[in-house]
């Protein structure tokens, strides 16, 4: 009996079951050993660049040390004695005396302002500025909160200066500026005392709202500015950005300073 043709499908012999089997199991192995180093090999540059890290992040920051240096050439001080008075740290403790100054008076983060005594706290637009500003230059300010505008303050207003979640509190209270920078008329009607870090978003935001207000009430409003740098672990550079503002008010340039920090995108997002 003549054998049949073999067709086109079977014109080759398949392996046995047994070894597809094996075969199957073989690529499943290589598979996750491929895997494996994948993950380890991810893992040991994790390790390796979280030891490194923060170091990283403050070289490439625009407040590294490198940078306010450099920033110190351009606004021409003398970076002979900046460079020694940043890299000391001799500045050190006079921005942690105005950190813990600014926590005692209730400040909990950044921005923060007193107007006249009465705090405000954030970054609020421009019009509850000019709202607190006005009330003081024309005297009607007050210390109830329902003297103030629904939309703009009354919502965030404390008359007990208790609530912490609350960011207007009217009462008002004394704040000691020591030396801290100053600028505008010394004998304008209204004095805003500013609790900032030059390396928070928010005060770069409120930045260009104080510049308004000093813009618009020039000669009737005066502003201080007070250290309060938020710690390494939520900014690493804020605090030397802080030391170097202060290096640079030695020789007079703290406000050319200050610009060039809040100028810049220097902040952490």
């Amino acid at each position: 009996m003549p054998k049949s043709k073999k067709t086109e499908e079977n014109a080759y012999c398949p392996p046995p079951r047994s070894n597809n089997v094996i075969y199957v199991m073989m690529g499943i192995l290589t598979l996750f050993a491929i895997f494996l180093f994948i993950k380890v090999s991810k893992l040991e540059k994790t390790v390796s660049s979280g030891a490194t890290g923060t170091t990283a992040a403050q070289q490439e920051s625009p407040l590294s040390v490198k940078n306010l240096k450099k920033y110190a050439k351009e606004l021409k001080l003398n970076t002979g004695k900046f460079n020694k008075c940043l890299d000391s740290g001799e500045k050190q403790k006079e921005v942690a005396s105005q950190g813990s100054y600014g926590a005692s008076l209730g400040v909990q983060g950044t921005p923060a302002f007193f107007i006249n005594g009465k705090f405000l706290g954030g970054a609020f637009p421009l019009s509850a500025f000019k709202e607190i500003v006005d009330k003081e230059l024309d005297g009607t300010s007050s210390t109830n909160c329902v003297d103030y505008s629904e939309t703009n303050l009354q919502q965030q207003c404390d008359q007990t200066g208790t609530d912490t979640s609350k960011a207007f509190k009217p009462n008002l209270k004394e704040i000691k500026v020591g030396n801290a920078p100053i600028i505008g008329e010394k004998n304008a009607k209204v004095t805003i005392i500013e609790f900032s870090d030059f390396e928070c978003p928010y005060c770069q935001r409120a930045y260009s709202t104080v510049e308004q207000i000093m813009k618009d009430y020039q000669g009737k409003v005066k502003l201080y500015y007070m250290q309060y740098p938020l710690p390494p672990s939520m900014h690493p550079n804020a605090e030397k950005a802080a030391e170097a503002s202060l290096c640079a008010a030695d020789q007079g340039k703290f406000w050319d300073f200050y610009h060039k920090l809040f100028q810049g995108d220097t902040t952490q997002k």
